[in-house]
């Protein structure tokens, strides 16, 4: 058995899936999910971070759900009495190590070796985790609703062209007090010079804005290739049908989310061109270091001024 604590959003998620998926591979093994961060983040509506749900049931998943007494097992129960308190102490101390805490947010290669009868809690910001379970993961990853029927004409731009998606992150990353000061929005330079670069580089392209702010795009975002804006009635249910169309395309503009990094990974094929930004968050101490693959283009980049 490999547990796998869950936590944050669909993009976070699925780094967390993704990196234990390879682990319950490598070693023949079932793989279950541990919501419990998810269901205390939504018992707690008053939180100033953004309350996120299990979005992983957009995919063709065999999600199997931890038990109390699985989850349990790797964390210990909560006792009131001293005797129970004691208990859990050493029971503790002697199945620690197959509780597999993220140290740091640099890529660590003992988890490639870890064997079975485990639990992952972390962010695991970084292909290495699963890049030789590749096609397997591509695999885990299908969706389980078709695409919208309002969304054909966007896909039929998207495969008539040479597509570039660009992907802009905004909402939290400027409404709120912690992740725009630590996280960051980036600038409308970032994205513009991400579309620059494509300039005069193919034949018959075509940029796609998807956004959770699509009016700032509108009023920022300049282009001489032709440029069409892909609007909220295309997100689909947890945006799901935004990623579908993403993937789609042949080259990508990803803004410090890691959304749009798996909608650029999912859709990477030969010849297709990644850009990301140089910095991944403002406040360096939380950098993942390791989340760009080396064969992505970074650019220089800045946030967006805090008042």
């Amino acid at each position: 058995m490999i547990l796998v604590r869950l936590m944050g959003g669909l993009g976070n998620q699925m780094f967390q899936y993704a990196a234990a998926k390879a682990v319950a591979i490598r070693n023949n093994s079932e793989l279950i999910i541990d919501t419990t961060l998810l269901e205390i983040n939504e018992k707690n509506p008053n939180e100033v971070v953004t309350h996120r749900k299990l979005d992983l049931e957009i995919f063709n998943l065999d999600l199997i759900k931890a038990s109390q007494k699985q989850v349990e097992y790797f964390n210990g129960r909560t006792y009131r009495n001293l005797a129970g308190k004691v208990f859990n102490k050493l029971l503790f101390a002697f199945r620690k190590k197959n509780l597999i805490i993220e140290k740091n947010r640099s890529f660590s290669p003992e988890i490639i070796r870890l064997k079975d009868n485990k639990c992952l809690v972390g962010a695991w910001q970084s292909e290495m985790y699963f890049k030789d379970k590749k096609s397997e993961i591509k695999n885990e990853f299908t969706f389980k609703e078709p695409l919208l029927g309002i969304s054909k004409n966007i896909f039929d731009e998207i495969v008539a062209h040479n597509s570039i998606c660009v992907n802009v992150r905004r909402g939290d990353y400027v409404t709120s007090p912690i992740y725009s000061k630590t996280l960051g929005a980036l600038s409308a330079d970032y994205y513009n010079n991400g579309i620059k670069y494509f300039e005069n580089k193919f034949n018959n392209p075509k940029v796609f804005v998807f956004s959770d702010d699509i009016v700032w795009c509108k009023n920022n975002l300049q282009s001489k290739i032709p440029i069409l804006f892909v609007g909220h009635e295309h997100a689909g249910k947890k945006f799901g049908n935004y990623l579908q169309l993403m993937k789609l395309c042949n080259h990508f503009v990803i803004p410090n989310s890691t959304f749009g990094w798996w909608a650029a990974w999912l859709g990477e094929k030969d010849g297709t061109i990644v850009i990301s930004p140089k910095d991944w968050v403002r406040e360096i101490v939380l950098m993942p270091e390791n989340i760009i693959p080396d064969r992505w283009m970074k650019i220089e980049n800045d946030f967006v001024k805090i008042d």
